[in-house]
């Protein structure tokens, strides 16, 4: 009777000689280092590592992967920044750990929530005075749903495309 192989076996078999270029191996580690980077801003915004054990995971991970410049780290970093969350604690990393200057950055994420705020205010006093106007309907008990406004959510995807560009300018240069 013939022998019985597994999937495993035959996969095994069939790849024996095989190996990995130079490319591909450098690709897997940078892939296998962001993995890892992800996992450890994770922590780190979860509050379960503080700075310190921060950068010292990171040297390791630098080191584990034999990496010189620590650009792919810096990267990572700021593909996190978010405009609807709060981001000092990423913003602090990279002042603190890596010294870099974040001003604008600082800047461009409360230019966003002062202009997020302006407009939502102006929005809800418009729609109040429409309809204390139009329905004779006004009161302190009229919140107006904004999510429920076409023109509203427009007005906010204009205003998060306008800053995201002046964030992916930001990310460039703090990059280069």
């Amino acid at each position: 009777m013939g022998e019985i192989k597994s999937t495993l076996d035959i996969v095994m078999e069939k790849t024996k000689g095989l190996t990995l270029s130079r490319d591909e191996k450098e690709k897997h580690s940078i892939n296998e280092v962001k993995k890892n980077l992800k996992g450890l801003l994770q922590k780190f915004e979860d509050k379960v590592l503080n700075r310190e054990q921060f950068e010292e995971e990171l040297n390791i991970l630098q080191k584990s992967h034999a990496l010189k410049e620590k650009n792919i780290f810096i990267s990572e970093i700021l593909g996190r920044l978010d405009l609807a969350k709060d981001n000092r604690l990423i913003l602090a990393l990279l002042r603190e750990a890596f010294g870099l200057n974040v001003s604008k950055l600082e800047s461009l994420f409360n230019d966003f929530q002062d202009t997020i705020y302006k407009d939502t205010k102006k929005s809800m006093d418009e729609i109040k005075n429409n309809l204390a106007e139009t329905h004779f309907i006004s009161g302190s008990a009229v919140v107006p749903n904004l999510k429920m406004d076409d023109e509203w959510k427009s007005k906010i995807r204009d205003i998060q495309e306008r800053f995201m560009e002046k964030l992916d300018l930001e990310r460039g240069r703090l990059i280069n």
